[in-house]
Order: structure tokens, then sequence, then C-alpha cells
């Protein structure tokens, strides 16, 4: 089985990705119709949570900002899954070392620190405004995820070296 080009593992990958973006979408959209509708409709907020039997003292607009920050922190991955889809697109191509890939890759990682750090500040202003307690994030849990980010800035310069070596390989006869 092959990694790369057409019918490789990689368009596969590009295929998975395609659906995750596009549900994204959906997602996001139906975040925003409920942050709206509980914007729109208080009553309905307290109704969902009695019908649900969920112990919630929030109001309405709490909610609807939670919803909000939630759509937002679903927008910067969909952001990310955007540039990842690009360069699965590039892999499934067989252009492995797309000069493109590597800003790609940066941007990729400057998202995926950035909503790190979206979640820290967001979990900061719910304990502190709305007083929800959540567990806190130190311990493995962290240093994976910043060792990822670290991981994916990495792997950028990796495919900076690679484009530089191709494009020497090109302009050699």
């Amino acid at each position: 089985m092959r990694f790369l080009g057409p019918r490789s593992i990689s368009s596969l990958l590009k295929t998975a990705l395609d659906v995750v973006y596009y549900g994204l979408y959906v997602l996001i959209f139906l975040v925003i119709v409920v942050a709206v509708c509980l914007l729109s409709v208080p009553n309905l907020a307290s109704e969902v949570v009695r019908r649900l039997n969920i112990a919630s003292d929030l109001s309405a607009t709490s909610m609807a900002v939670m919803f909000i920050a939630f759509g937002l922190s679903l927008g910067g991955y969909l952001l990310v899954m955007h540039w990842t889809r690009r360069i699965f697109q590039t892999l499934a191509e067989g252009d492995v070392f797309h000069p493109d890939n590597t800003t790609r890759l940066r941007w990729i990682g400057f998202g995926l620190g950035a909503l790190e750090i979206f979640g820290y500040m967001v979990r900061f202003v719910a304990s502190g405004v709305f007083h929800l307690h959540f567990e806190p994030i130190y311990g493995l849990r962290a240093v994976t995820t910043w060792f990822s980010v670290l991981v994916v800035f990495v792997l950028a310069e990796v495919f900076k070296e690679g484009a530089r070596l191709r494009k020497e390989v090109d302009h050699t006869i």
C-alpha cells in the first residue's frame, strides 16, 4: 500500500479530513443557532435544563456566552483543519515538500498554541465569572499539548529543509 500520491493512505486521510472539516461547519452553525435561541428565548434554557434534570444555576445569557466561546474554539479548530487538509492535499498529489507546507505547518503550530491559551482563558473566566469548577490543567495533558505544538514547529523546519533540498535538486543539471 502506498503512503503518498493518488489512491494512497494520504488521499484516504485527506478524504477523512474533508468529512471532519465540513462536519465542523455544521457543528459551528448549530452552536450559533443554540446561542441565538438562548439569547432570544431566555426561558428556553431553564426549560431544557429542567427537562434534562441537570443541576445548573446558569442564566440563559451565561449559557449563550459559553456556547459562543465554544463556537470560537471550534472556529480555531476549523482553521487548523483547513491547513491540515491543504498539507494532505499536497501529499495526496505526491508533492511532499511543497514550499507552502512549511507555512501551513507553522500556522498549525500557532493555531494549536492559541487554542490551548484560549482554553486556559475560558477556564479562568468561567471559574471566576460563572463560578464553574474545572479540573486543573497540569501534568501529562499540559505537557503533551505543548510538546505536540513544538513537534509541529520542528516538522515545519523539516519541511522547509526538504523544500530547500528539492529546489536545489531542481536547479541541478
